[in-house]
């Protein structure tokens, strides 16, 4: 049987809780704002998390980053409540969804080998016959049809067995609780990111103004390849070429390249990479950032018509000759890409102004505290 923890992407499917919802609404909006919290705090938090991320989390960088992120969640929720983000019923039912998978997972943890039996989630539904007429009603795209019964048998186990861990008392366990506490924090500061992003915009002049004035930002340079493969030939457990003797082979072809002969024909007699060999190894025109480091570093130090001595990457060795230089023009891709640039430079600029707004201290990094 599937853990409660996972079934939390039903947080997507339940977003018209009724009256629940507004309950929530009306516990968190009364709730003061968290802004502090003590070393003992961090190290619950880091108590409760999974073994492969508690291992980094721990370490000095670590746990700064987990205080920064922290330090940022909460600011957000803030802000988050001041632009009415916790009065929308979709946020408050995720809220309440995240709270009842809290405590099933933790009644879970208690209590590994227990099972739910199919009578017990259809008293739940007899207790309980609007439950899924909310999800309906909330999402008229979806039919009944649509919320089978392994949806429908998940949301009633994690209503369950949240039920029982309140009743033994779970909501009241430090680590339970501290995660009950922050947890809702995460989810108002993933609102308010994509209320951010809806809100924010970029006009045509801001993105041809960028363009003029980062042009540099925009060399691209076309250019061929010859790839000799270092990696295993086939996925069958036979071991890679020999290295060595795949230098040597590649030095021949640089020798013969720079003799003078027909570059794309020894490309398509020589080279490994099944992407560009029928073409020469024509990789067409590309710009930073779309090929491994060495490779880039090596392509971008060339002139038109030189060629560079081998390159070795993951991949294995590389003889690259490039063919033209020039600024991307500023089509749909290049707006694109600079869009996306300045609506996220305008969004960390919203960001760091929200942090000051809200002074926040998470204690416990490097045996010191963080502020805002």
């Amino acid at each position: 049987m599937n853990r409660p923890s996972r079934t939390l992407w039903l947080i997507a499917l339940i977003v018209g809780l009724g009256a629940g919802a507004l309950f929530v609404q009306r516990r968190l909006a009364d709730r003061p704002p968290l802004t502090h919290l003590s070393a003992a705090d961090l190290e619950t938090l880091l108590e409760g998390m999974p073994e492969s991320r508690r291992a980094f989390f721990s370490t000095p960088e670590g746990r700064r980053q987990l205080a920064d992120q922290i330090r940022q969640a909460l600011a957000m929720a803030q802000e988050a409540r001041r632009l009415g983000l916790l009065g929308r019923t979709e946020v408050a039912a995720q809220l309440e969804i995240q709270k009842i998978s809290i405590l099933a997972s933790a009644y879970r943890d208690r209590h590994p080998d227990l099972e739910v039996s199919d009578e017990e989630i259809e008293r739940f539904f007899r207790t309980n016959p609007m439950a899924l007429d909310h999800v309906l009603a909330a999402n008229p795209q979806l039919s009944r049809g649509a919320l089978n019964e392994q949806v429908r048998r998940q949301y009633g186990e994690l209503a369950l067995l949240a039920e029982r861990a309140r009743k033994e008392g779970l909501d009241r366990d430090p680590r339970i609780a501290l995660q009950l506490r922050i947890f809702p924090e995460f989810i108002l500061q993933s609102y308010l990111l994509r209320e951010l992003q809806q809100r924010t915009s970029v006009s045509d002049e801001e993105i041809r103004r960028y363009y003029e004035e980062h042009k540099n930002e925009f060399e691209q340079v076309r250019a061929r390849h010859i790839l000799f493969s270092t990696r295993p030939i086939a996925r069958d457990g036979n071991p890679p070429p020999e290295k060595e003797a795949v230098r040597r082979k590649a030095q021949e072809v640089l020798r013969r390249a720079r003799a003078g002969e027909d570059f794309a024909a020894l490309a398509r007699e020589f080279s490994d990479d099944p992407g560009s060999k029928n073409n020469g190894g024509d990789l067409d025109f590309f710009g930073r950032g779309r090929m491994v480091r060495e490779f880039e570093e090596a392509a971008f130090a060339l002139q038109p018509g030189q060629i560079s001595d081998l390159v070795e990457t993951s991949y294995g060795f590389h003889i690259i000759k490039v063919e033209a230089r020039r600024i991307a023009p500023l089509d749909e891709e290049t707006r694109l890409q600079i869009e996306q640039t300045l609506r996220q430079k305008k969004i960390q600029e919203r960001i760091t102004q929200i942090l000051k707004r809200y002074p926040i201290t998470v204690e416990g990094a490097d045996g010191t505290s963080s502020n805002s």
